[in-house]
């Protein structure tokens, strides 16, 4: 939802009032573009160059969000993949409260009228997520929290080729393109491509009447600078125009939109410092992704009908070096500590030029390599719109998730593999209401657990944690 507002034609007209006779249209076509003037809401005059946005939209929601867990796992509001703390521990054994509005987002979309063919757009959507000192308080984090740059990124439309630049959705995993599942819970999921990095891309759209096709390309944000080479990501989606069903993303309202499905990918080069105290030659390993996405109306319907419509969504991924790419995830894998055979003090450290969780040092008695931590995750998703008030006053939904790594146990140490977990599973129930329009009630059930690499004495099985969430939130969409 927005509110749309049209700036008004620049009055030349205004300028012309000392003038003893009405211009030429030689002279007006010579004259140049006067600025439009419009007033904002709390009365402050605001230039904009004539010509130059001729639509502008306002758009975002204000949230609260209340949160039980049954432990004291997650370092901030949201769950995400982050490690759940082990049970036998205080953090593990005792829940806790959460009240949070940084969830909050505020946007706003520009668009320029056609010149020669071509169309300019640019984007800045802001939340409050923004990083703060690890010394920071309780009320400081949720109540004083910094603002956060989401997307800022401007857009050129040409007849041949469209061009993204800025900070946007990864191409990888398709984000922004309707493939979220639908859920009361911070995105991304366990397992659940959900990334925005600084990007140029490349994209063409081949449209009909029947189906889109559209082709695109992205040099994106190397992981580790010391990299010097960008990542690279590509993918294919296609969308089937007449077959649409409701499409809820998040705890976004309901909207209609099309079959579609996406396949992308991603490589990156990491050049990581040596296993030693003393920089020397980087160490160099490549990683690589690949992901598919689907939304599919099972029981289609209109926009302005959705009553009894079904859509199930859906991602698989696998990949090696990727983990930052969804969100939080690490399985707890660290950097392990330097030897210190001469008992140094203060003891030698280990100087990483790479995030924790994407390479580790091979255990087996070769700490001179580096191996991309294996990820393979999938998201399934459902929702049902009750036939009440045309399917837009109540509807549920449910969703999957599994996230798993087939080489991170191998790659810790055995000392270690207390700290570090292989497998996740997670699962959710959802219920929304639209008590207005642009008010809206949702009310959720997660579960998380996680599978740690050790074994419990007591049972003879690998130690598994588990966190049970039940979340309110209340949202005004505008």
């Amino acid at each position: 939802m927005g509110a749309k507002v049209e700036l008004p034609a620049a009055d030349a007209a205004a300028d012309q009032k000392a003038a003893t006779k009405a211009p030429s249209a030689a002279d007006a076509a010579a004259a140049p573009a006067q600025p439009t003037v419009f007033q904002t809401p709390e009365g402050w005059p605001v230039q904009v160059p004539a010509g130059a946005n001729e639509h502008i939209l306002f758009y975002g929601f204000a949230e609260l969000d209340i949160m039980h867990d049954t432990t004291q796992s997650y370092p901030n509001d949201g769950s995400n993949n982050f490690s759940i703390a082990r049970p036998g521990t205080v953090p593990g054994d005792n829940g806790q409260l959460q009240f949070t509005a940084r969830n909050s987002r505020f946007g706003i979309k520009l668009e320029t009228s056609e010149y020669h063919g071509m169309k300019g757009l640019a984007q800045a959507e802001l939340d409050f997520y923004g990083n703060q000192a690890p010394t920071a308080s309780e009320g400081s984090i949720y109540t004083n929290a910094p603002i956060r740059m989401r997307h800022y990124f401007l857009t050129l439309k040409t007849p041949v080729v469209d061009v993204l630049a800025g900070q946007y959705h990864d191409l990888f995993g398709w984000g922004g393109n309707g493939f979220y599942p639908n859920t009361v819970a911070f995105l991304g999921l366990p397992g659940e491509i959900y990334h925005r990095n600084p990007q140029l891309r490349l994209s063409k759209v081949f449209k009909s009447d029947a189906v889109d096709f559209e082709i695109a390309a992205a040099a994106v944000r190397p992981v580790g600078r010391a990299g010097e080479i960008p990542d690279g990501e590509a993918g294919l989606r296609l969308t089937v125009n007449k077959w649409k069903g409701v499409k809820a993303q998040g705890s976004g309202p309901p909207d209609a939109g099309p079959l579609a499905v996406g396949v992308s990918g991603v490589g990156r080069h990491f050049r990581v410092n040596p296993f030693s105290s003393i920089v020397g030659d980087y160490k160099t390993a490549t990683g690589w992704g690949v992901a598919g996405d689907l939304v599919i109306p099972v029981i289609p319907c209109t926009k302005e009908d959705m009553s009894n419509a079904v859509t199930i969504t859906g991602e698989a991924t696998m990949g090696a070096g990727i983990s930052d790419l969804y969100s939080g995830l690490s399985g707890g894998a660290r950097y392990p500590a330097l030897p210190n055979p001469l008992l140094q003090n203060p003891a030698p450290v280990y100087n990483a030029n790479l995030d924790p969780g994407i390479v580790a040092f091979d255990d087996n008695g070769n700490l001179a390599d580096i191996h991309p931590i294996k990820w393979k995750g999938l998201v399934a998703g459902a929702q049902y719109h009750l036939p009440i008030m045309m399917g837009k006053l109540v509807w549920i939904s449910g969703v999957f998730a599994l996230v798993q790594s087939d080489n991170l146990e191998s790659l810790t140490p055995a000392a270690a593999k207390g700290t570090i977990w292989t497998k996740a599973q997670y699962f959710d129930g959802n219920v929304f209401v639209a008590i207005t329009p642009a008010v809206q009630l949702d009310l959720s059930y997660q579960v998380s657990q996680q599978t740690y690499a050790d074994i419990d004495p007591a049972t003879g099985d690998r130690v598994k944690a588990t966190n049970d969430r039940a979340e309110f939130a209340m949202h005004y969409f505008f």
